[in-house]
C-alpha cells in the first residue's frame, strides 16, 4: 500500500509541484488549498504524513498543526515556509509544536523527496526537527 500524503498549501503551483513529484514515486496525494479544507480532509481520512505551509489565508499553518496534534499527537508533519518572513519565525517553535521537519521555500527537489522518505520510514513519532 502506498503512503498517503496530505498537502496543505494555498499556492496552486506548490500543490501541483508536489503532485507531479510524489505520484510517480507511488505516493497517494491529497490536496487542500487552505487550512480549513486541510482539516476537513484530515478528519475524513488517515494520512501517513502531512506537508503543511505556514502562511495561508483562512487558517495559518500553526493553527492547523495545533488542531491536528490535538486529534493525533503522533501524526507526522513536515512544515514549509519562506525563510524571509520576519513576522513569525516558525522554525523556533516547531519542535514544541510537534513538527518532524521544517523545509524552506524555495525547495530543493531532492531534499523534499529524501525528507518525506526519512519521515515516513522513521519509527519514531516524536519530532525530529533539524
Amino acid at each position: 500500500m502506498s503512503a498517503k500524503i496530505l498537502i496543505i498549501d494555498d499556492e496552486k503551483g506548490i500543490r501541483d509541484l508536489f503532485t507531479y513529484l510524489l505520484q510517480p514515486h507511488g505516493y497517494n496525494v491529497s490536496l487542500a488549498c487552505n487550512g480549513l479544507e486541510g482539516l476537513e480532509k484530515y478528519k475524513q481520512d488517515k494520512f501517513d504524513v502531512i506537508l503543511l505551509d505556514v502562511h495561508m489565508p483562512k487558517m495559518r499553518g500553526p493553527e492547523v498543526l495545533k488542531i491536528i496534534k490535538e486529534i493525533n499527537p503522533k501524526q507526522k508533519v513536515i512544515i514549509f515556509t519562506s525563510g524571509s518572513d520576519p513576522d513569525f519565525i516558525f522554525e523556533n517553535k516547531s519542535q514544541e509544536l510537534g513538527v518532524h521537519k521544517c523545509l524552506n521555500k524555495p525547495f530543493c527537489i531532492d531534499e523534499v523527496l529524501s525528507t518525506i522518505k526519512d519521515v515516513l520510514h522513521s519509527n519514531d513519532t516524536s519530532p525530529v526537527v533539524n
